[in-house]
């Protein structure tokens, strides 16, 4: 693969052609001077976030001046102030809006789709940010539900496509959103049949009815309850069952009153267990048992835990909790900043390796994704400020990028990877970590069997 190539897939991202009304009168820019064009401040808060929102205002502008994003100025940047009123007049929908654009670039005709299904992973997660009277007077402080703490805390909800690797959508705008409520949102915008994988929060017949009225399916986690306990008891692999929705189901949906006593049918699927791990009980709206078999349900289920891993790529190796910003607006714009570079960076990854929509059978070879986004800067300043000898860098850096890879093994509870370094906010001590490696070595061994049943691993 060639450097011009991963390039160019970001290019529609940062040129300056898209109009908006917080332009300065006469140009493109977002001062009098004409130092802060759009696509110069879009680069701006991708540098921060590769950063890790470690540098200040001053470092960040000196570091963009020596990358020369300033070329008619010679005796140094341009000021804090400055800059800080380039960063007020950008609006935060036009850095969402460039945030979306990087799934769309990263959507390609050879997506791996699942009997015609666009397969989405929907969870939440909880994002510190700084505590200021603007910012807890939007969110409230700790996580809005669960109670009070120093901190205000975003409920973000996201949506992951599993054929590229990229958010395709996600929800900073609310203090404690109603989870349900921003999926059954995606899917009646949604043009293309979808399926949304979720895990147990999302439990709910209402919901499901709802979401299946959408025209697009689900499949989610059953943890309790009588019809889940009677599943389990059977033996059963697969089986259809019918459900009558009552004033219980519809508690949380009082504008869906009327829909009392209206039938429901679904398919539970449970999933193959050991003599220490329980099987699981999967519902799902996919009827046709010859069509979407139970094996591969339950096998496309495990990729659900890719979200979880992108949520921690942007915590631990993006700092995406570290912003120090306390204008709310400015903090909005890191947010998304940080997304638009984890897309930026599938983009680079999936031109080395696409994602599998299942889960692998043995080793595989898998590329760092810390090290390509680390790397991704000169892709995206090639696109902003062409010069002579960059393709020639970004093959390098490419063939860099190809070089730095490690085996996952799919059973293995502790993969040996170095895109995840231990948390900032967690240290223990060496009893405790004792006592969880001897839990993991537990785990693994069940998985290992469990691997063995499912046919991943050889006996």
């Amino acid at each position: 693969m060639h450097g011009e190539g991963a390039a160019g897939a970001v290019q529609p991202l940062l040129r300056d052609d898209r109009g908006t009304e917080n332009r300065a009168k006469g140009g493109g820019a977002f001062t009098r001077k004409r130092d802060f064009p759009l696509n110069v401040v879009l680069f701006s808060l991708l540098a921060d976030a590769e950063r890790h929102f470690r540098l200040g205002t001053g470092r960040l502008l000196q570091t963009l001046w020596l990358l020369n994003c300033f070329p008619k100025r010679r005796d140094g940047p341009p000021s804090k102030e400055a800059y800080r009123k380039a960063c007020r007049k950008l609006p935060v929908a036009l850095v969402q809006e460039a945030a979306w654009q990087t799934h769309q670039c990263a959507r390609s005709c050879a997506d791996q789709l699942y009997d015609g299904l666009r397969v989405k992973l929907a969870d939440g997660t909880k994002i510190i940010i700084p505590r200021t009277p603007e910012t807890v007077k939007a969110y409230g402080l700790g996580s809005g539900r669960t109670g009070e703490a120093y901190y205000p805390q975003i409920h973000a909800g996201r949506f992951l496509d599993l054929a590229t690797g990229t958010f395709a959508d996600l929800n900073f705008e609310h203090g404690a959103p109603a989870e349900r409520q921003i999926v059954l949102e995606d899917a009646r915008r949604a043009t293309e049949p979808t399926l949304y994988l979720c895990d147990a929060g999302y439990n709910g017949m209402a919901h499901v009815y709802l979401l299946a009225q959408t025209g697009h399916h689900v499949l989610m986690e059953l943890k309790m309850g009588d019809l889940v306990e009677s599943f389990r008891k059977s033996r059963q692999r697969s089986t259809r069952v019918r459900i009558t929705l009552d004033r219980l189901h519809l508690k949380n949906y009082p504008q869906h009153a009327h829909l009392a006593r209206t039938t429901l049918t679904v398919r539970l699927v449970r999933t193959c267990g050991t003599s220490k791990l329980r099987s699981k009980v999967l519902l799902t709206t996919l009827l046709d048992e010859q069509r979407y078999r139970w094996f591969d349900l339950v096998r496309l289920y495990v990729q659900r835990w890719r979200i979880e891993l992108a949520f921690r790529h942007l915590k631990m190796v993006l700092r995406l909790e570290h912003i120090r910003k306390e204008r709310l607006h400015r903090i909005r714009q890191l947010l998304w900043a940080a997304v638009m570079l984890f897309n930026l960076g599938g983009i680079i990854r999936n031109r080395l390796k696409c994602p599998e929509l299942f889960p692998t059978k043995a080793k595989v070879k898998l590329h760092c994704f810390a090290f390509i986004l680390d790397q991704s800067e000169p892709f995206l300043l090639a696109v902003i400020f062409p010069r002579h000898g960059q393709k020639t860098d970004r093959r390098r850096r490419l063939r860099a990028m190809r070089n730095c890879w490690f085996l996952y093994e799919p059973w293995r509870l502790r993969p040996r990877i170095c895109q995840f370094p231990p948390s900032v906010f967690v240290r223990q001590k060496a009893t405790a970590q004792k006592e969880e490696n001897e839990k993991c070595e537990a785990i693994r061994e069940d998985m290992r069997l469990l691997g063995i049943r499912y046919g991943q691993i050889d006996p």
